[in-house]
């Protein structure tokens, strides 16, 4: 290498490791000064084009060869570095970066680090962005209720719409399709049709699906109502009459559902509590059946989530890469 270009790198501050061995150009004037025997380790694309002679390569003054890389970020090679020195960075750094900085700045990250980590093979790094986006993107109906439940305290909705087509970005970007249930999920639980239809990152597939489920959601959910509270059967109550205890049914029982509080446009994840205002007569054994039933429906519904959104015929097959 030249004299004057040796002059124009600009080491990263984190990469310029004294006893490095080779030298990574990123845009043009960012140097990582690291290991090679390491980016062997951890890349077999490395591992194969530095297992051969670089034949004509630049090298630093003081003997390092230098390996462009012009089309990357230094954000993302960066990232994916210090996931590579560092073992604690998956269960530590990352977690600390989404609980002090927050989901917009934990996204970034992954964003710039995951097509380095694809692009060059590094597969534990690639398989550890993927966890990550497990803590905001739940394949498991406990953890989505506490994500639907987080997002509800988000305070500016322009922010929280941006992060989950961010997250969902990514997701079609790798075609991870674990997580297209819990992103469409979350995209219909916010926004309005309406809405959908007037987001311009959002393609017209995904938006279709998105419109499509919120009304499959919609049926699903008032089947899961009428099917708490048949309009016959007897109640667990017991009251003392002129001829005995008798169990008879809750007053006006098959009403039970429609005295629901409903506050979100869509409910089928969300608590619902009996209105305390209503003159509905309920015992306790029927408020517990309900909210028993209720989670069951739940989770049948949960499970039905690839089929709703026009995904897959189940979970199973979603896992499996069978997307319709």
């Amino acid at each position: 290498m030249s004299e004057s270009l040796d002059n124009q790198i600009s080491y990263h501050p984190e990469f310029c490791f004294g006893d490095g061995s080779i030298v990574l150009l990123v845009e043009g004037t960012v140097g990582f000064k690291v290991h090679k025997s390491l980016l062997c380790r951890h890349s077999t694309f490395f591992k194969d084009m530095l297992g051969l002679p670089l034949k004509d390569s630049e090298t630093t003054r003081l003997g390092q060869p230098v390996v462009r890389l012009p089309q990357d970020n230094a954000a993302g090679v960066a990232g994916v570095l210090k996931a590579v020195y560092d073992n604690r960075f998956f269960d530590k750094y990352l977690p600390t970066v989404l609980s002090s900085q927050g989901e917009q700045q934990y996204l970034g990250l992954l964003s710039a680090m995951m097509p380095v980590a694809r692009k060059y093979d590094f597969e534990s790094v690639f398989d550890g962005c993927i966890e990550a986006l497990r803590r905001i993107l739940p394949i498991q109906f406990q953890g989505m209720t506490t994500r639907i439940e987080s997002l509800q305290l988000v305070v500016d909705p322009v922010k929280r719409t941006a992060n989950i087509l961010t997250a969902l970005r990514l997701a079609d970007t790798f075609d991870l399709f674990e997580f297209f249930p819990s992103l469409f999920y979350q995209v219909v639980g916010f926004h309005t049709p309406e809405e959908i239809y007037d987001m311009s990152d959002l393609s017209w597939k995904d938006k279709t699906r998105c419109v499509m489920g919120i009304a499959e959601l919609r049926v699903e959910q008032g089947e899961a109502l009428r099917n708490c509270f048949p309009p016959t059967g007897d109640c667990t109550k017991l009251v003392r009459t002129e001829g005995g205890w008798i169990r008879p049914m809750c007053s006006q029982r098959p009403s039970l559902a429609a005295k629901l509080k409903r506050t979100k446009k869509i409910v089928v994840l969300d608590r619902l509590e009996f209105e305390k205002e209503s003159n509905v007569v309920h015992c306790r054994d029927c408020t517990l059946r309900y909210s028993s039933e209720y989670e069951k429906n739940q989770m049948r519904i949960w499970n039905a989530l690839p089929k709703i959104f026009h995904l897959a015929k189940s979970w199973e097959d979603l896992l499996l890469g069978r997307v319709e």
